[in-house]
């Protein structure tokens, strides 16, 4: 190459960088807003803001942290902007930042009283409403910034965002990261299984949404992220690859957007509500848990039984268990009798080997116990 080939090169090369650059530039348009306390509440009464959009956390600040919060607006303390997302005009999704305005909205509607305050401790108890008028009006009197992406924003670019906002900190889960990440028919679909009255049941889970909000399983996503592992262990000699995380990934990366037809989302839907229907027939709220002989009693819920026990359960008809529900309970029992079974639930439970172990092993009881 000569020396003006070479000069050629380099400006094709800075020539490509340019419109890289300014095509970005085109695809996140964005604006900052300041949203006044008041103007919030209503903001959020009217669906104005979306605090709950799918691809969003579930709540998990608790009040003493929302308390700490609500004392920083009366001590005028600067609280950090949110991230909203245009959807269309005049509506809005959180992006970053639901926590915060959950916390204020709630204050707002006196959904809960201020505890745990050490500055103004004369608060700690108080409700909005029971608030002096001087503190009310100084509140209302605050406003948080926000960076709203605009509607004309590429919307792969908005959700990018979000990811790199959220994954920078501690406070995601894999699932959470996930459901971001991989949003389409299939993590709906996750979703609205995680919702399954007798799935729910057997996990402990309560109806009342405000009880549920309180629950790390829910909080973190753990059920959404247990109906993903159900779907994935149906074929786990081959989707399994040794890191669980990582296969869980890859397998929703396979399933990203839309890519899954609506009848199979209808043969997955229906795989998983007639499996745990089953187990809730035969187990109760006791499905999933360990059998403690030291204390004879069920003891914590385990994931990687509950690997053995849905996959399994989606081999066997109704009919084969209906009569041997004690049977298959007590068989239950007998596998944690069984050294090799408990191993395989208790260390190394992302391997192969340990995979085949605990299905085979509970799959030969749960025959055994049909017959």
């Amino acid at each position: 190459m000569d020396e003006d080939e070479e000069i050629e090169s380099i400006n094709d090369e800075d020539t490509k960088i340019l419109k890289k650059y300014q095509d970005d530039q085109k695809r996140l348009v964005s604006q900052k807003m300041d949203l006044y306390i008041p103007s919030l509440k209503d903001m959020i009464n009217n669906g104005v803001i979306d605090l709950d959009p799918t691809f969003q956390r579930r709540d998990r600040w608790s009040i003493a942290q929302q308390s700490r919060l609500i004392e920083s607006l009366i001590m005028a303390v600067p609280i950090p902007p949110v991230f909203l997302a245009e959807e269309e005009y005049n509506s809005y999704s959180v992006m970053d930042g639901k926590q915060r305005l959950t916390a204020i909205y709630m204050y707002l509607t006196d959904q809960f009283a201020l505890t745990g305050l050490e500055f103004w401790q004369e608060l700690n108890k108080k409700k909005f409403s029971e608030l002096n008028k001087t503190v009310r009006s100084g509140i209302d009197r605050r406003y948080i910034s926000a960076v709203v992406l605009l509607n004309e924003s590429d919307l792969e670019i908005k959700f990018d965002v979000f990811e790199r906002i959220n994954t920078g900190g501690q406070n995601l889960t894999s699932q959470e990261v996930r459901n971001c990440m991989y949003r389409g028919r299939f993590n709906d679909l996750l979703i609205e299984l995680s919702e399954n009255e007798n799935f729910k049941k057997c996990l402990g889970l309560p109806d009342d949404l405000n009880k549920l909000k309180k629950i790390k399983i829910y909080q973190r996503m753990d059920d959404i992220q247990l109906v993903l592992r159900f779907f994935l262990f149906q074929n786990y000699e081959i989707n399994i690859t040794g890191n669980l995380k990582t296969s869980m990934n890859d397998y929703m990366k396979e399933r990203k957007t839309d890519s899954v037809e609506h009848k199979e989302l209808a043969v997955y839907r229906t795989l998983f509500t007639e499996t745990i229907d089953k187990v809730y027939k035969v187990y109760g709220n006791i499905a999933f848990r360990k059998w403690d002989l030291s204390k004879n009693d069920w003891g914590t819920i385990s994931a990687p039984l509950y690997d053995a026990v849905m996959y399994n359960f989606s081999k066997v008809s109704p009919d084969s268990i209906i009569g041997n529900e004690e049977r298959i309970t007590n068989g239950t029992k007998l596998l944690f009798e069984d050294n090799e079974f408990v191993e395989s639930i208790r260390k190394g439970t992302n391997g192969l080997e340990a995979n085949k172990i605990r299905i085979q092993k509970f799959m030969e009881m749960l025959k055994s116990s049909m017959e």
